[in-house]
């Protein structure tokens, strides 16, 4: 009994006492961890599945700031014929400088700048008192030298007369001959020195020397006109033809043939094409711009298309029907052989090898694996592979605009 009570003295004492809400503590605290722990998971997990995102949409926006952006263009299938355009300017088919052939000053003239002519019209007349005195003087030369001719021609035939007589000796004879001879002589060269000034008496008056229109007149009444200097009086061109030169590149040469249809437009007659055709080539390659010089005629009957206009020429050229044209802004070289960029449905790039058959300028004509659904990249860079990422910021075209 003694120890029992001593046991639940034991038990009642403060010490003991102060140890049992303790235990109550700890067993409060361990959820409330549990669920500082929990949270602090959460937030953890979504703050790094934010972060995921915002890196992936980070990534994906860089990938699409990565793409390059490109422009595209369809091919087209080569129909055998194509129009290759050329810059050229209009010349007339005769042009001449008009000049005065003999000395003297200017009398009248008849017909001024833009003024049509036909071949024989008077344009001028030049007075010329120098040559009119010089034709007098060797008219009247003549008729001494005729004077002296004649009665050489008497003595002749009178010592020919007496030669044979015997009555004079025969050096008499052969100086008579001689005389006439020598007289003969020098009625020729006065007529010849009578004809001279005659013709330059002619060309006191100035014609035309075809059919034309007046582009130039370079004098006026009372200027003096020096014979044999070049001075130009007149310009006449014939414009009811007109020539056009142009300059086709090496790779057409062999194609460009004398006949070859083409057209002709002009800034003049918007909308308007007008015929041409092939006339002559030069038969050789310049060598410096590696271009074949080519001659086409115009018609011009009623004189519209004025010479000198800046014109631009389409021949027409017949080629291999096999294969497609493509602009040569398409090409690459990535290996040194040419190739294309193509856009695939995906939006990566595949490039693809061709070969090219003429070289029209612009555009080329290839052969390889294409098609007109095909998308080619214009003005690729060189730093785009298979597989790279592009962008597609234009409608595609076909390449036959213009042809």
């Amino acid at each position: 009994m003694e120890q029992l009570v001593t046991q639940t003295a034991t038990t009642k004492d403060p010490a003991v006492l102060s140890l049992k809400p303790k235990k109550k503590t700890r067993k409060a605290v361990t959820p409330f961890l549990a669920i500082a722990g929990a949270l602090f998971i959460g937030i953890a997990a979504i703050g790094v599945h934010t972060r995921n995102q915002s890196t992936t949409a980070i990534q994906h926006r860089s990938n699409e700031a990565a793409r390059v952006l490109v422009k595209v263009v369809h091919p087209i299938t080569s129909t055998g014929l194509i129009q290759l355009q050329l810059p050229g300017q209009t010349m007339p088919y005769t042009d001449s400088p008009i000049v005065a052939q003999t000395s003297g000053y200017l009398k009248n003239w008849y017909f001024d700048i833009g003024a049509q002519v036909k071949a024989g019209d008077v344009l001028a007349e030049i007075d010329t008192p120098e040559v009119d005195q010089e034709l007098a003087q060797a008219q009247a030369q003549l008729k001494v030298a005729e004077a002296a001719r004649d009665l050489a021609e008497v003595t002749y035939q009178r010592y020919q007369n007496l030669f044979k007589n015997n009555v004079i000796a025969a050096q008499d004879y052969d100086t008579a001959a001689d005389n006439y001879a020598g007289d003969q002589g020098t009625v020729i060269a006065d007529q010849a020195n009578v004809s001279r000034l005659q013709a330059l008496e002619a060309f006191k008056v100035v014609r035309a020397p075809f059919d034309g229109v007046v582009t130039a007149r370079n004098t006026d009444i009372g200027a003096y006109v020096p014979a044999g200097s070049g001075t130009q009086l007149f310009r006449i061109a014939s414009t009811s033809r007109l020539r056009v030169y142009v300059t086709v590149p090496q790779a057409f040469s062999t194609l460009i043939k004398v006949g070859g249809q083409a057209q002709l437009t002009v800034d003049q007659f918007p909308g308007r094409k007008l015929p041409a055709h092939i006339v002559a080539t030069a038969g050789a390659i310049n060598p410096t711009a590696k271009r074949l010089l080519t001659e086409l005629e115009v018609p011009n009957p009623t004189g519209e298309l004025l010479s000198g206009s800046y014109v631009q020429m389409t021949l027409d050229i017949p080629i291999d029907s096999r294969g497609v044209i493509i602009p040569a802004a398409t090409l690459l070289f990535p290996s040194g052989k040419p190739a294309i960029a193509i856009v695939k449905p995906n939006s990566t790039v595949e490039i693809r090898n061709i070969n090219i058959t003429h070289d029209l300028g612009t555009r080329l004509q290839v052969s390889g694996d294409l098609s007109e659904a095909d998308q080619l990249i214009i003005n690729p860079s060189p730093s785009l592979v298979n597989g790279s990422l592009v962008t597609v910021v234009n409608p595609a075209s076909t390449s036959n605009k213009g042809t």
